[in-house]
Parts: C-alpha cells; sequence; structure tokens
C-alpha cells in the first residue's frame, strides 16, 4: 500500500511532468505512424485523391502491386516527381482495403535493373548539371502494375502534371484484362424477353430458347466470376409488353389475325442491366428456307453478350468515329484528326465507322461526328437518332461553312465559304440545339504578332477565358485560355418545360464583347471591323443536351431505291419514340479544335483537356475529369483594361516610391518634434530648480 501510495503521489507530483511527457510524445508518434489524416485547403483538391481514384481502388477484387522503379538523387525538377509519386501511393495505399500494394526499387542493384526491364520499364535520357557542366544522365522514372495475371507499365514518369489521372486510368485498364466487371457495383442483370405467344407460329427451337440462352449465360457467367444473374420472363399483358418495350428498347413483334391465331404482339429480346444502365440484345426472326421461322443470332449469343456486358463498364470503351461524309480522318497528321486519335488512344479506341454499310455495334456507347461535309441519308440519320434513343451519347463538331481554296492559285484571291448542309442541323434541332450559320468574332482573342509588324487580332480565333467556361460543369470546369477556331453559335432550343425531362447547359461562350459574321464571310484580318457597342455580346461555342429525347422520325423511314422485302406473319419494330435511357449530346460549333493547329501531343493544353474532358463525360468517365485539371499551373489572374494597367503601373513605378518618401519625412519630423518636446521638457525643469533654489 506504502509504495502504491508513493507511486500515485509520484505521478500527481511535479517530478513526473517530463518523465510522462516524454511517455505521451512517444505513444502518440507510434499513433500517428498508423492512424494520421490531412486537410486538402486547396480549391481543387489538388492534394487529394479523386472519387475515381477511391472508386477503382475500392472495387479491387484480387491483390494488385504497384512497383516502382525510380532512380533516385535525380536533378530538379525530377526529384520532386519521386516524391510525389510516393505521396499518391500513400493516398492509394489508404483506402486499399489490404488489396493494394506498392514497393520503390533501388536502381542502382543490377538486379532490379533487369527487373525493370522484364516489365518493360526502360532509362530514359536527361540533363544533369554537375561541376558546371550539361550532361546527360539515364534515369528509371517508370513503374509496374500487378493485377492477377495482368502488367501494365508506365515509363516516362517526368512529371506530376496529371500523374493521378495516368494512374488511376492505367489502374483500370489492367483491371479490366482481369476481369471486365470490376469496375460495376453489385451483379449484372441478364433478363431474356420471350413472349410464349410466339410457340403458336412453329418457330424453330423457340421452346428451347431459355436452355439456349442459359448455356451461353452460364459460360459467360464462368468467364466473369459469378457476377451475373439470369432471369425467363414470359411477358403477355399488353401494358407489361408496352413497358419492357419502351424502356429497355426491346424488339416488340406484332401480328394480324391468322389461321385461327388471334391478332396480338410480342417480345422477343434480351436486356443486360446494372443499375441505371442496361443493353438490349434484339433477337431477329428470320425465314428458312423451306417456310417457317428461326430465331437468327443463336450460335453466336456467346460473344454478343459479353459484348454487351464490356460496353457496360467504364473502362476502355471503343468510340464509333462515323466516316463518310468528308469528316477529319483519324490518321491524317497535317489537316485531319489524328492529334485527337493520339491525345484518347490512352483510354479509347477511335473506330472508324461507316453508317452506310453498317450499323451500330451494341457495344458502343459513344459516337463522335467531327467536321462532315457532304449530306447523311435518311436511314444514316435514322441509325443516329435511334442511337441516341437509346441512351447513346454524341460528340457532334460541326462546322457552319466549308472553306473552298481558290482553284486557279491566283495570289491575293480569297476562298469562299459555302454553307454545309449535312442534314445534322435538322437532326439536332429536333433535340434542342440550333446551329447558326455564322462565325463568332471575338475582341478576346489571339493576336499575331510579327517582327517590324503592328499586332493584328484574329478575331476569329478566340481565347475563352474562365468567365466563358461552365464552371458547374466537369467537362469545362477550372478550365481559362481555352483557344477555338472558327466557330458557328449554337443556341438552346430546350424550354422552360422540357427542363424535367432534358437540359441544354451552354459550356464555353464568347467573351461580352464578341459579335456574328453571318453574311459575306471574309475572314481576312484587316478588313474585319468591330460593330458598335449595342452589337456586342456573349454567344454560345458548345452546347450540352442531355436528358430523353424524343425522336425526329415518326417511325422508321423505308429503304430508298430497294424492292419491297417479301411480307411476312409479323412485323417487327424496333422503333422508339422517346429515348428508353438518358443520353448526351455535346454540340460544339467547330472542327477545327480537333486539328494539329490547336492539339498538342502532350495533351496539356486546354482545348485539348476540355476535349479529353467531354469524351469522358460522354462515356460515363466524368469521375476522371476532376484530376486532369488539379495543377495549380491553369491557375492565372483575371484580365484587366489597358488604361487601369497603366494606373497600376505607374502606382507600382512611381507612387510607392513617393510614399515611402513621405513616409520617412513624416517619420523625421515626428523624431524632430519629439526631440524638441523632450528638450522642452527638461528646460522647464532647468528652470524651475534655478527658481527654487
Amino acid at each position: 500500500m506504502d509504495t502504491l501510495k508513493r507511486i500515485r503521489a509520484w505521478i500527481i507530483g511535479p517530478k513526473s511532468d517530463f518523465p510522462l511527457f516524454l511517455v505521451v510524445l512517444v505513444l502518440a508518434n507510434l499513433v500517428a505512424a498508423n492512424v494520421f489524416f490531412r486537410i486538402d485547403l486547396t480549391s481543387r483538391r489538388s492534394y487529394s485523391l479523386s472519387e475515381a481514384s477511391r472508386s477503382a481502388i475500392r472495387t479491387l477484387e484480387e491483390p494488385l502491386s504497384v512497383k516502382v522503379f525510380f532512380t533516385r538523387n535525380l536533378p530538379a525538377p525530377y526529384n520532386s516527381v519521386e516524391r510525389y509519386l510516393g505521396d499518391l501511393l500513400v493516398e492509394y495505399n489508404g483506402v486499399g482495403n489490404r488489396r493494394f500494394s506498392y514497393s520503390f526499387y533501388d536502381m542502382e542493384k543490377n538486379e532490379n535493373k533487369d527487373l525493370a526491364e522484364s516489365y518493360g520499364i526502360r532509362p530514359a535520357q536527361i540533363q544533369e548539371l554537375k561541376n558546371d557542366e550539361v550532361g546527360i544522365k539515364n534515369a528509371y522514372m517508370g513503374l509496374a502494375i500487378v493485377y492477377s495475371d495482368a502488367i501494365e507499365a508506365m515509363n516516362d514518369i517526368t512529371s506530376a502534371d496529371g500523374l493521378e489521372y495516368r494512374l488511376t486510368t492505367t489502374i483500370a485498364r489492367t483491371t479490366a484484362k482481369a476481369n471486365a466487371l470490376s469496375g460495376l457495383a453489385g451483379k449484372v442483370k441478364l433478363t431474356v424477353y420471350a413472349s410464349s405467344s410466339l410457340k403458336a407460329f412453329g418457330i424453330q427451337d423457340y421452346d428451347k430458347l431459355d436452355a439456349i440462352v442459359r448455356k451461353a449465360f452460364d459460360s459467360v457467367n464462368a468467364k466473369y466470376r459469378d457476377r451475373l444473374e439470369y432471369s425467363f420472363a414470359d411477358v403477355a399483358d399488353q401494358a407489361e409488353i408496352d413497358r419492357v418495350s419502351s424502356t429497355y428498347g426491346v424488339q416488340k413483334i406484332n401480328w394480324s389475325a391468322q389461321r385461327g391465331i388471334a391478332s396480338g404482339s410480342g417480345l422477343l429480346g434480351i436486356v443486360v442491366e446494372n443499375g441505371d444502365k442496361s443493353r438490349s440484345l434484339p433477337l431477329s426472326l428470320v425465314r428458312g428456307i423451306f417456310g417457317g421461322y428461326a430465331v437468327a443470332g443463336i450460335d453466336s449469343l456467346e460473344a454478343r453478350i459479353d459484348e454487351n456486358l464490356q460496353a457496360l463498364t467504364a473502362t476502355t470503351l471503343v468510340v464509333g468515329y462515323i466516316t463518310g461524309h468528308g469528316e477529319k480522318s483519324l490518321y491524317d497528321n497535317r489537316q485531319g484528326a489524328a492529334a485527337l486519335n493520339a491525345l484518347t488512344a490512352d483510354s479509347y479506341e477511335l473506330k472508324e465507322l461507316s453508317l452506310e454499310k453498317e450499323d451500330i455495334p451494341a457495344s458502343m456507347t459513344t459516337l463522335v461526328i467531327n467536321g462532315p461535309r457532304t449530306p447523311f441519308s435518311k436511314e444514316e440519320l435514322y441509325k443516329i437518332d435511334q442511337f441516341i434513343m437509346r441512351g447513346g451519347s454524341v460528340l457532334a463538331l460541326i462546322d457552319p461553312f466549308d472553306e473552298q481554296m481558290p482553284q486557279n492559285g491566283m495570289y491575293g484571291a480569297q476562298p469562299t465559304y459555302l454553307p454545309i448542309e449535312s442534314g445534322l442541323n435538322a437532326l439536332l434541332e429536333k433535340y434542342g440545339a440550333k446551329l447558326g450559320r455564322n462565325y463568332v468574332m471575338d475582341s478576346e482573342c489571339y493576336i499575331a504578332r510579327q517582327q517590324g509588324q503592328p499586332e493584328m487580332p484574329l478575331y476569329y480565333v478566340p481565347i475563352i477565358d474562365r468567365k466563358g467556361m461552365n464552371q458547374e460543369s466537369t467537362v469545362s470546369k477550372n478550365l481559362s485560355s481555352v483557344i477555338f477556331l472558327k466557330a458557328g453559335e449554337v443556341t438552346s432550343l430546350v424550354g422552360e418545360g422540357a427542363k424535367g425531362e432534358r437540359t441544354a447547359t451552354p459550356l464555353v461562350s464568347s467573351s461580352a464583347e464578341s459579335w456574328l459574321m453571318a453574311d459575306r464571310i471574309n475572314l481576312v484580318p484587316y478588313t474585319i471591323a468591330k460593330p458598335a457597342a449595342d452589337k456586342l455580346a456573349r454567344h454560345d461555342l458548345a452546347l450540352l443536351l442531355e436528358g430523353r429525347f424524343e425522336s425526329a422520325f415518326e417511325k422508321t423511314p423505308e429503304p430508298e431505291g430497294e424492292a419491297q422485302t417479301e411480307s411476312t406473319a409479323f412485323e417487327t419494330s424496333t422503333y422508339l419514340a422517346r429515348s428508353v435511357q438518358r443520353g448526351k449530346i455535346l454540340v460544339v460549333g467547330t472542327s477545327e479544335i480537333s486539328g494539329p493547329a490547336l492539339l498538342d501531343g502532350s495533351g496539356r493544353q486546354p482545348v485539348a483537356i476540355f476535349l479529353r474532358n467531354a469524351l469522358d463525360y460522354l462515356a460515363g468517365n466524368e469521375d476522371l475529369n476532376p484530376m486532369r485539371t488539379k495543377g495549380l499551373g491553369l491557375d492565372e489572374l483575371d484580365k484587366t483594361k489597358p488604361a487601369l494597367r497603366a494606373v497600376v503601373k505607374s502606382v507600382n513605378q512611381y507612387g510607392l516610391p513617393l510614399l515611402v518618401a513621405l513616409a520617412g519625412l513624416f517619420a523625421w519630423r515626428a523624431r524632430v518634434r519629439r526631440r524638441e518636446r523632450i528638450q522642452a521638457f527638461y528646460s522647464r525643469s532647468s528652470s524651475q530648480k534655478v527658481e527654487n533654489q
């Protein structure tokens, strides 16, 4: 008892303060080493993981390992990249749920160099300043991501800009190789809709359809590790038939009364569904050689199910690139869209698609229409329309005019500008976007500067500042200094009554000092005159339409120039009068932003980021967009008028020195007055002492 009392007295007394402080300090450090947090106070969350990164790590189904091969003690600016990469991997590890790990390898050891080579990590040559001399040094700056039996290498990690985006998309691509459904939450439902009333027509193997589809389902389900659920629905009620057909786009089959069979309708199709996303696989009926009917496509059912399952994932996607109407070529580096193709190659495969020769594959969820020059046929426009009705997304880069250069090559001859009649203008108007027959001129534009020549504003090359970029949308948020070229106005036709079903969001707008050139198009800079102030206003250059759209067609158009097909007992209809899922249409009034004149190879220019953000948003990967604009390099000062700049400059040059001089004079006079007061005080004191004596 005495011992306990002495211990208690020692703890309570002052002698224990310092030893207890040391114990608390050690314990606090042990806790902080394992449980820590930090607060990101930057406006763009520049030092925090984006939700897309967190989702990619949380949905890992197997252990994922990141092996970093980075040479130590690199010169600036490469040394900061390694530090940032390490901090980033710590953040990933914090949400990895024990399925994420990383390790740094000492690149001074030869065995680690061999290991890096085996993963495809190659050394890069960098400049190094040493002993007042500039030399070349081989440095490893890469990593390898290992997941299951899939391996992805990242070379040339030379900058912290966009590093989280590169790392997250590479992780998503790696996991997709092992499991295409790794990005989806919960199980995927596969439902067969087949009305039993169709059995009356003696369709071959129709009574075995459930078993046939289930066999293909079991094979696909085994591949995707039991991530699928199967169900077979016999829909007979007419109201339910209409609901399923309008909700999922399942093919509806109608027939008239014949041979003792009453008129009616039924469903035949497969729906793959996950959350609010779904894909429909139509099962067509074909006539046999010796009469009767059969279900087409049964032999390739497994591949078609697999194709539609991949369309539900948010990883690497195949994007349809429409061709056949003078669009920019994906392989033309001089005037085409080769730069766009290279810019998006890390996440998307832009696949050329001729609507005249083929239908839009079920696996495609996004289309790009880039600068068409010639008309679309009615059948082609119908395919685009029904693609949108099924929830597809479209990026439409539409030029208002076709610039025709003079044929005779006469010096000084100007090009002519012919309005483009592709048929897309009328189609887009049905959805709520009107393309103007004009060019938008802007006072806030690119200024051409040549030695010995006066500055020449190129009004047809607007430079969009932060105020002109919609800061609420992830496509355009945090962007500024985005250059557009030869852009036409895009106007919203979405009324207030359609707000619940459709929305129209301007993403890019010109400055308040802009105007329209609609007649007598002439882009010679020195001939363009700025109009009066009352003619100046903002104009939208890019418009995002979202929601459920009404079809631009009243019915399926009849084939042009073809003989009537043989009549059958059935009237099949896949026509949708209204969207079965919410779609997205981004309309841009120019295709020039996808060409080599504006797109850079690195993809760090604002216009390149805008296009990448647009494609990710349309493809359902909008969570990736905030990662691209995390770098503080996109911040810029607000522009000021020349008069205000002159005033500020004068104040800095002359006002501040004058204020310093005045402050010094004031301080000098204050000290003089203080000295005089002190002298006067002691003088009075001395006089009083003399009088007293």
